[in-house]
């Protein structure tokens, strides 16, 4: 009875240990492609992907009246918007 116990216990752990790489390599597929997810789902909230040609304009939070050093106070939301832009140039290889 207990040689039948240590034949099956030896068995069955010879065969955890021959898969085993197997296992831990599906194991590993599986977590990498769950990392990669969540850093595509980062990377496109973090810049924020737009198809071309859209134009996104960024604002600071805006307070409504501002003071310089002499305490004088400038309303800048009537003055108007500035954009500031960034040219892309393409470059066509011949």
């Amino acid at each position: 009875m207990l040689l039948k116990f240590l034949i099956i216990s030896a068995v069955i752990l010879y065969v955890l240990y021959a898969f085993s790489g197997k296992i831990m390599q599906f194991l590993a597929k599986i977590l990498l492609r769950k990392v990669q997810k969540q850093a595509q789902k980062q990377y496109e909230t973090q810049n924020d992907i737009r198809p071309e040609g859209e134009i996104r304009v960024e604002t600071p939070p805006s307070k409504n009246i501002h003071s310089n050093q002499e305490g004088k106070k400038y309303d800048f939301d009537n003055i108007g918007e500035y954009v500031q832009f960034e040219e892309v140039k393409s470059v066509n290889s011949n």
